[in-house]
Protein backbone atom coordinates (compact mmCIF):
# COMPACT_ATOMS: atom_id res chain seq x y z
CA UNK A 1 0.00 0.00 0.00
CA UNK A 2 1.23 3.31 -0.80
CA UNK A 3 0.69 6.79 0.93
CA UNK A 4 -1.99 8.91 -0.68
CA UNK A 5 -5.07 10.01 -0.35
CA UNK A 6 -8.08 10.05 -2.15
CA UNK A 7 -11.22 11.64 -1.06
CA UNK A 8 -10.71 11.99 2.50
CA UNK A 9 -8.99 8.83 3.06
CA UNK A 10 -5.48 8.69 3.77
CA UNK A 11 -3.05 5.98 3.21
CA UNK A 12 0.64 5.55 4.87
CA UNK A 13 2.64 2.77 3.71
CA UNK A 14 3.36 0.17 6.53
CA UNK A 15 7.11 0.60 5.91
CA UNK A 16 6.97 3.97 7.67
CA UNK A 17 6.15 2.51 10.88
CA UNK A 18 10.20 1.01 10.59
CA UNK A 19 12.39 3.32 12.19
CA UNK A 20 15.20 2.50 10.24
CA UNK A 21 13.57 2.12 6.72
CA UNK A 22 11.77 5.57 7.25
CA UNK A 23 15.15 6.64 8.35
CA UNK A 24 16.90 5.31 5.13
CA UNK A 25 14.75 7.32 3.27
CA UNK A 26 14.43 10.95 4.98
CA UNK A 27 18.22 11.04 4.24
CA UNK A 28 18.07 9.26 0.69
CA UNK A 29 15.47 11.89 -0.23
CA UNK A 30 16.34 14.65 1.97
CA UNK A 31 13.43 15.20 3.75
CA UNK A 32 13.69 16.71 7.38
CA UNK A 33 10.21 15.69 8.49
CA UNK A 34 9.79 12.59 7.37
CA UNK A 35 7.93 11.01 10.63
CA UNK A 36 4.61 9.46 10.13
CA UNK A 37 2.79 12.56 11.40
CA UNK A 38 4.52 14.22 8.74
CA UNK A 39 3.06 12.06 5.88
CA UNK A 40 -0.34 12.26 7.57
CA UNK A 41 -0.34 16.47 7.75
CA UNK A 42 0.83 16.15 4.01
CA UNK A 43 -1.86 13.78 2.72
CA UNK A 44 -4.17 15.99 5.02
CA UNK A 45 -2.75 19.43 3.02
CA UNK A 46 -4.49 17.67 -0.06
CA UNK A 47 -7.74 16.71 1.45
CA UNK A 48 -7.90 20.39 2.34
CA UNK A 49 -6.99 21.95 -0.72
CA UNK A 50 -10.16 20.29 -1.77
CA UNK A 51 -12.32 21.57 1.03
CA UNK A 52 -10.76 24.75 0.98
CA UNK A 53 -9.37 25.72 -2.17
CA UNK A 54 -11.04 24.00 -4.88
CA UNK A 55 -13.98 26.60 -6.07
CA UNK A 56 -13.47 28.70 -2.96
CA UNK A 57 -10.10 30.07 -3.74
CA UNK A 58 -8.56 29.11 -6.62
CA UNK A 59 -7.39 32.61 -8.15
CA UNK A 60 -5.37 33.36 -4.71
CA UNK A 61 -3.95 29.87 -4.83
CA UNK A 62 -3.05 30.24 -8.50
CA UNK A 63 -1.44 33.71 -7.41
CA UNK A 64 0.38 32.45 -4.85
CA UNK A 65 1.08 28.77 -5.62
CA UNK A 66 1.00 28.46 -8.88
CA UNK A 67 -1.07 27.10 -11.91
CA UNK A 68 -2.16 23.40 -10.72
CA UNK A 69 -3.37 22.88 -14.45
CA UNK A 70 -0.59 23.76 -16.40
CA UNK A 71 1.77 21.79 -16.55
CA UNK A 72 -0.37 18.68 -15.57
CA UNK A 73 0.47 16.55 -12.34
CA UNK A 74 1.76 13.92 -14.10
CA UNK A 75 3.97 16.35 -16.65
CA UNK A 76 5.40 17.82 -13.16
CA UNK A 77 6.00 14.36 -11.37
CA UNK A 78 7.68 12.68 -14.48
CA UNK A 79 9.62 16.21 -14.51
CA UNK A 80 10.34 16.23 -10.84
CA UNK A 81 11.39 12.62 -11.49
CA UNK A 82 13.67 13.18 -14.36
CA UNK A 83 15.54 16.41 -13.53
CA UNK A 84 14.94 16.76 -9.49
CA UNK A 85 14.12 20.10 -7.94
CA UNK A 86 15.30 24.00 -9.72
CA UNK A 87 18.47 24.82 -7.87
CA UNK A 88 16.97 27.31 -6.17
CA UNK A 89 14.15 25.42 -4.79
CA UNK A 90 15.69 26.46 -1.19
CA UNK A 91 14.75 30.21 -2.08
CA UNK A 92 10.92 29.40 -2.81
CA UNK A 93 9.53 26.55 -1.41
CA UNK A 94 9.21 24.72 1.74
CA UNK A 95 10.96 21.40 0.55
CA UNK A 96 12.67 20.04 -2.92
CA UNK A 97 9.27 18.29 -3.13
CA UNK A 98 7.06 21.11 -2.72
CA UNK A 99 8.38 22.53 -6.16
CA UNK A 100 7.27 19.59 -8.40
CA UNK A 101 3.94 20.85 -8.66
CA UNK A 102 1.82 23.53 -6.91
CA UNK A 103 -0.64 21.08 -5.02
CA UNK A 104 2.88 19.27 -3.75
CA UNK A 105 3.71 22.79 -2.68
CA UNK A 106 0.57 23.28 -0.86
CA UNK A 107 0.40 20.05 0.68
CA UNK A 108 3.92 20.34 1.69
CA UNK A 109 3.15 24.03 3.07
CA UNK A 110 0.17 22.93 4.65
CA UNK A 111 2.22 19.91 6.86
CA UNK A 112 4.60 22.79 8.03
CA UNK A 113 1.88 25.10 8.92
CA UNK A 114 0.10 21.85 10.63
CA UNK A 115 3.53 21.48 12.39
CA UNK A 116 4.07 25.68 13.59
CA UNK A 117 0.41 25.21 15.03
CA UNK A 118 1.14 21.93 17.07
CA UNK A 119 3.80 22.94 18.51
CA UNK A 120 2.97 26.30 19.62
CA UNK A 121 -0.12 25.03 21.14
CA UNK A 122 2.10 22.11 22.67
CA UNK A 123 4.45 24.89 24.22
CA UNK A 124 1.36 27.09 25.27
CA UNK A 125 0.16 24.05 27.46
CA UNK A 126 3.67 23.50 28.64
CA UNK A 127 4.15 26.98 30.02
CA UNK A 128 6.73 27.40 27.69
CA UNK A 129 7.46 31.38 27.69
CA UNK A 130 7.49 32.65 24.10
CA UNK A 131 4.55 31.03 22.75
CA UNK A 132 1.25 32.84 23.29
CA UNK A 133 -2.31 31.42 23.95
CA UNK A 134 -3.75 33.29 20.92
CA UNK A 135 -2.38 33.00 18.07
CA UNK A 136 -4.75 35.47 15.99
CA UNK A 137 -1.77 36.72 13.53
CA UNK A 138 0.17 34.79 11.55
CA UNK A 139 3.37 37.04 11.69
CA UNK A 140 2.81 36.72 15.86
CA UNK A 141 2.96 32.79 15.00
CA UNK A 142 6.27 32.99 13.05
CA UNK A 143 8.13 35.00 15.55
CA UNK A 144 6.82 32.49 18.33
CA UNK A 145 7.41 29.45 16.43
CA UNK A 146 10.90 30.84 15.60
CA UNK A 147 11.63 31.42 19.28
CA UNK A 148 10.47 27.91 20.07
CA UNK A 149 12.28 26.28 17.42
CA UNK A 150 15.56 27.65 18.62
CA UNK A 151 15.51 26.54 22.32
CA UNK A 152 14.11 23.36 21.40
CA UNK A 153 16.74 22.79 18.41
CA UNK A 154 19.40 23.43 20.70
CA UNK A 155 18.12 20.83 23.36
CA UNK A 156 17.89 18.71 20.34
CA UNK A 157 21.48 19.02 19.45
CA UNK A 158 22.84 18.84 22.73
CA UNK A 159 21.75 15.33 22.83
CA UNK A 160 22.69 14.73 19.24
CA UNK A 161 19.11 14.69 17.92
CA UNK A 162 17.76 16.89 14.51
CA UNK A 163 16.23 20.06 14.77
CA UNK A 164 12.54 19.77 15.74
CA UNK A 165 12.31 22.76 13.96
CA UNK A 166 14.47 22.68 10.67
CA UNK A 167 12.11 24.99 8.03
CA UNK A 168 13.74 28.08 7.11
CA UNK A 169 10.72 30.32 6.22
CA UNK A 170 12.18 32.41 3.19
CA UNK A 171 9.76 35.25 2.00
CA UNK A 172 7.94 33.13 -0.96
CA UNK A 173 6.86 30.39 2.17
CA UNK A 174 5.69 33.32 4.39
CA UNK A 175 3.11 34.16 1.31
CA UNK A 176 1.86 30.45 0.68
CA UNK A 177 1.52 30.38 4.74
CA UNK A 178 -0.26 33.33 4.72
CA UNK A 179 -2.64 32.16 2.72
CA UNK A 180 -3.08 29.02 4.19
CA UNK A 181 -3.57 30.50 7.46
CA UNK A 182 -6.04 33.32 5.56
CA UNK A 183 -8.23 30.04 4.37
CA UNK A 184 -8.28 28.09 7.32
CA UNK A 185 -9.10 30.85 9.34
CA UNK A 186 -12.26 32.15 7.32
CA UNK A 187 -13.23 28.71 7.01
CA UNK A 188 -13.22 28.64 10.82
CA UNK A 189 -15.33 31.70 10.54
CA UNK A 190 -17.44 30.64 8.19
CA UNK A 191 -18.29 27.05 9.68
CA UNK A 192 -17.31 25.39 6.66
CA UNK A 193 -13.50 24.00 7.42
Amino acid sequence: MATGHCQGRITINIQEADDDERERLRVQLGESQRTLIGHFRHEIGHYYWEVLVRGHAEAGFKATFGDHEQPTYNEALERHYQSGPPADWQERFISAYASMHPWEDFAETFAAYLDMVCILDSAVHQGLGAARSEQSSLDTMLIDYQQIGMAMNEMNRSVGLVDLVPEVFVQPVVAKLRFIHEVVNRASVQGTG
